[in-house]
């Protein structure tokens, strides 16, 4: 009998743990949903005071009282309306009223408390209002921000209003961090290699600067446009890294220069398959006549990818290159008859379709 009213008991307390658990689940629903109600009305609240304000409304500011304490939603909602604004005075005569409403205090504050989310859009706004007082702000959260989503944000925020950091405050910045976090950081290097190309040049000259942050930097010298930085990426090219070889044949794909000629043609023959079809695409988007013989080879590597980007970057080079392409489609071997079956195809269909 104790056997029979203990299973009772432990049904009994399973029941009320799931009646608990489902109870809970829906109070959780409910206060989500007015929470995300809430959030709706208030944006559309602040974005109509921002319009408001900028067809010369002298009330509007003050509206935006009750929501002083939602500085991250004021944050977001003003990045929205400032993106869709193109008059300049329009602009100024927003920003103005609510630097004198301390809106700008609110999102300095901001910087070094709440959320990351929150941190990064106080960070991202504070653009729109530069001073002495945003750039020492700015700078201070800098030096005890951790994670790189909100460092790239106050540092592009300094950049924006006129007191970015040094590139290789950058590039140390990048240095010893995740793989993933590189892309968050290139367009800010990618300008500031925009602003001080020789400050980038001798920073990529530098051994000491290593790594990651170099196959960046590399990337972001090839999206400059600047011809100056062709020597180096062809020197780069050719380095032990096979992560920088690979930056560096896409930076002179970006370049797009005849003069890497032979070093794309050494990167044809490179030892890592990524290097190879970089090479290829980079021989396509520059137009080297002179890899034709080699991308011909290319359509019978052992790896698909390699022969695909081969066989494209035939089909860029014109005539010449798509009269190889159907030479191997008639007398190839079985990979690149394939691969030139295919790309023939491809580009057929995009013709058609263009």
């Amino acid at each position: 009998m104790s056997g029979l009213l203990l299973i009772w008991t432990a049904a009994g307390a399973l029941a009320a743990v799931a009646l608990i658990w489902m109870i809970g689940l829906i109070v959780a629903r409910v206060l989500r949903e007015r929470g995300e109600a809430r959030r709706r009305r208030d944006w559309r609240m602040i974005q109509q005071a921002f319009l408001d304000i900028m067809n010369s409304s002298c009330v509007a500011v003050g509206r935006l009282g009750g929501v002083k304490r939602r500085p991250r939603l004021m944050a977001e909602a003003l990045l929205e309306v400032i993106a869709l604004v193109r008059g300049g005075g329009e602009r100024d005569r927003l920003v103005s009223a609510l630097g004198a409403f301390g809106i700008d205090d609110i999102f300095r504050r901001c910087l070094s408390r709440g959320s990351v989310a929150g941190r990064i859009a106080s960070a991202e706004v504070l653009s729109i209002f530069p001073s002495e007082r945003t750039r020492s702000a700015l700078r201070q959260a800098l030096g005890k921000a951790r994670a790189s989503e909100l460092r790239v944000s106050l540092m592009r925020s300094l950049t924006q209003i006129g007191a970015p950091p040094a590139l290789r405050e950058a590039l140390a910045d990048l240095s010893g961090r995740r793989g993933s976090d590189s892309l968050l950081y290139l367009p800010l290097i990618g300008q500031l290699v925009a602003d001080d190309p020789m400050s980038a040049l001798r920073a990529f000259g530098d051994p000491r600067v290593a790594g990651e942050a170099r196959v960046v930097l590399a990337e972001a010298l090839g999206a400059s446009g600047n011809y100056r930085m062709l020597r180096p990426l062809c020197v780069a090219a050719r380095a032990p890294d096979v992560e920088l070889r690979i930056a560096a044949i896409r930076a002179l794909a970006a370049l797009g220069h005849p003069a890497a000629e032979a070093t794309i043609l050494a990167g044809l023959q490179d030892r890592s398959w990524i290097v190879r079809a970089a090479s290829c695409e980079a021989a396509g988007r520059i137009g080297l006549h002179a890899a034709l013989p080699w991308l011909e080879t290319q359509l019978d590597d052992p790896v698909w990818w390699v022969r695909f980007r081969a066989g494209e970057a035939l089909a860029a080079l014109g005539p010449a290159g798509r009269a190889r392409l159907r030479a191997m489609v008639a007398l190839g071997g079985d990979l690149s008859r394939r691969t030139a079956s295919m790309v023939l195809a491809e580009s057929s269909f995009t013709a058609e379709a263009a």
